[in-house]
């Protein structure tokens, strides 16, 4: 029976402990086929013990759990090029009002802007198939306005999936609008500076964007919240962000959206020297390491609901085979199960493998 590893943190009700785990002096703290409760997680944490073995099938999904292909929306040729056509009509609206702002101190025609992001959403029947339009676009996405509107409708999918309210879902859009206004007040010109990058911003290194755009919203007739999350989405919730250095409770939900959505767009952006990120090697890095720095709740919903949108799709390992998703481990979401011809690679086991690109 396979098993795999898995973080004392990440103990859950319905695993099944693998081996017996030992006490540092050699007794038997918790035997195997112990089943995982909230007594054995206290004993484990108790006992710093960071990492005990489970069973594989008593923490992966059910058969039932995995879509068939043909319960997965397929995306017609026709709503890709439909879908590519409205996004961009929203690039040139969104750059135009933004420009004029910069530049003429002109007030943002907001509704517009918001009947574009609709008209882009209203291509796709659902939050799958609008995801995965969104990883066909990724190969030629490119500039601030691009950014701009991925940024915006990755928010708004994660605040769906929150549970905003329809209101607070077009805030959220707006955020991500406007969220890297700023930027082009980094030049006299209202474009990006010669030697831009997005991946450097995320860094901090054009840290001063962000009050820049608050300066030149702060006057507009915009939700305050907006405003709020155009100043703050690099701040994080341990006080690591910019530019104000605040911590969870002086970060609105607004801007806790648009920091993941934000994030996790420009990290699987290729960007000169940069190579894209593989999603599935950001969403552990995020796993890994992003708990402390975003709304913890937020970012857990963003890797569970995005990993389980994978399913069915064709990717390449690190050994340079191609297989196609079978199974998202809802206990290990970023090592999914991989079937190449008729064989299976359980990637929560095989960790010297790993997933580099998604091929469709």
């Amino acid at each position: 029976m396979a098993c795999f590893r898995v973080h004392t943190d990440r103990l859950r009700k319905g695993m099944v402990i693998k081996n017996d785990v030992y006490s540092r002096t050699g007794a038997i703290l918790v035997p195997v086929n112990t089943p995982v409760s909230k007594d054995v997680v206290t004993l484990l944490t108790k006992h710093f013990i960071d990492y005990v073995m489970v069973d594989y099938q008593a923490t992966a999904s059910s058969p039932a759990d995995i879509p068939s292909p043909e319960s997965v929306p397929q995306i017609k040729q026709q709503q890709i090029e439909e879908f590519e056509g409205n996004f961009r009509v929203a690039e040139t609206a969104l750059s135009e009002n933004l420009i004029d702002v910069v530049t003429k101190d002109k007030d943002l025609d907001v509704p517009v802007l918001l009947e574009m992001l609709n008209n882009i959403v209203g291509k796709s029947e659902n939050e799958v198939n609008l995801c995965n339009m969104l990883f066909k676009m990724k190969s030629s996405a490119e500039g601030l306005y691009t950014h701009s509107i991925n940024v915006a409708l990755w928010g708004q999918v994660l605040a769906k999936w929150m549970n905003f309210s329809p209101e607070d879902i077009e805030l959220v859009g707006t955020a991500g609008l406007l969220h890297d206004i700023g930027l082009l007040k980094l030049t006299s010109t209202a474009e990006l500076p010669a030697d831009f990058s997005f991946h450097g911003e995320l860094n901090g290194v054009h840290g001063k964007h962000t009050i820049l755009g608050y300066n030149l919203l702060k006057d507009k007739n915009i939700d305050l919240r907006v405003k709020q999350a155009v100043l703050t989405h690099h701040e994080r919730q341990d006080g690591s962000g910019f530019p104000l250095k605040v911590k969870l409770a002086n970060i609105n939900m607004i801007a806790r959206v648009i920091a993941i959505a934000d994030t996790y767009d420009t990290l699987t952006m290729s960007e000169g020297g940069v190579k894209a990120k593989s999603p599935f090697w950001l969403l552990k890095h995020l796993e890994e390491t992003g708990y402390h720095k975003y709304d913890a709740n937020m970012l857990m919903t963003f890797i569970a609901r995005i990993t389980n949108n994978f399913i069915r799709h064709k990717v390449r390992l690190s050994n340079n085979t191609i297989g196609q998703i079978v199974l998202i481990n809802k206990f290990n979401l970023t090592r999914p199960l991989v079937q190449i011809g008729n064989s299976f690679i359980d990637l929560a086991i095989r960790k010297d493998l790993s997933i580099v690109e998604i091929l469709d």
